[in-house]
């Protein structure tokens, strides 16, 4: 009778390790095969699940996955890095509460199609409408807006950003000044007058996820806010 009693407790205790601490690896390992399922590229991956209790995994409730990568594509985004939390996720339909972390190295496209390169984007908040704060460098914004007057219009232009939002664009010799704005997602340079065209420098869907807000140009760098759809981008 006492050995058959240690049996089961010992059996309980196999039991009950295997489930608290076995279960989140397992159930990382098989996150991991459904994110690269789901059209997740990367090198690297490493997915991590936990819950408290780990049991509740159980039920397909993880209350949070950290997801690191590099070389990573998903969707429309390319990142060198990712190092993002998500919190209070349903494993089976993929549902997401929230999400934290850092993407660097991002590449996403232009309007004509090349990609633009942004150096950090911060995100934090709702999965499906995450605050995004993206910088890149000045001199890249400069360039970026070069090539984008020249394959929307043909104009071949010097184009020099300053604090906070002001533009001079200069053609043949003759400068004209304008503005640095946000419309309807997209990022935007307006000429004063009506000499030059408004030109595109980002805009959403056409292969770029951001839908952005806010710009202010800083001394080295542009930075510019907006949201991305982070839950969409890992289903």
């Amino acid at each position: 009778m006492r050995s058959c009693l240690i049996q089961l407790v010992l059996l309980f205790a196999m039991v009950f390790c295997l489930l608290w601490f076995g279960l989140p690896f397992g159930v990382s390992a098989l996150a991991t095969g459904a994110l690269n399922a789901s059209g997740f590229s990367g090198t690297d991956t490493k997915v991590e699940v936990s819950a408290n209790p780990p049991p509740t995994l159980l039920t397909g409730h993880a209350d949070a996955v950290r997801i690191t990568s590099s070389q990573t594509s998903m969707g429309d985004l390319h990142a060198a890095e990712v190092d993002v939390l998500l919190t209070d996720v349903e494993l089976i339909s993929r549902n997401i509460g929230t999400v934290s972390g850092t993407l660097t190295g991002v590449r996403v496209a232009a309007p004509d199609g090349e990609p633009v390169s942004i150096d950090q984007v911060t995100l934090a908040g709702d999965a499906n409408a995450s605050n995004a704060t993206a910088s890149m460098s000045l001199a890249a914004a400069q360039s970026l807006a070069e090539s984008e007057l020249k394959a929307q219009t043909k104009i071949v232009a010097k184009i020099a950003l300053q604090s906070p939002d002001k533009v001079t664009i200069t053609v043949n010799g003759k400068s004209q000044t304008g503005r640095l704005v946000t419309s309807n997602g997209s990022l935007l340079i307006v000429p004063d007058g009506n000499k030059l065209p408004t030109v595109t420098l980002i805009a959403p869907g056409s292969g770029n996820p951001f839908h952005v807000s806010t710009v202010e140009i800083g001394a080295t760098d542009v930075t510019f806010v907006g949201t991305i759809d982070v839950e969409k981008l890992l289903n």
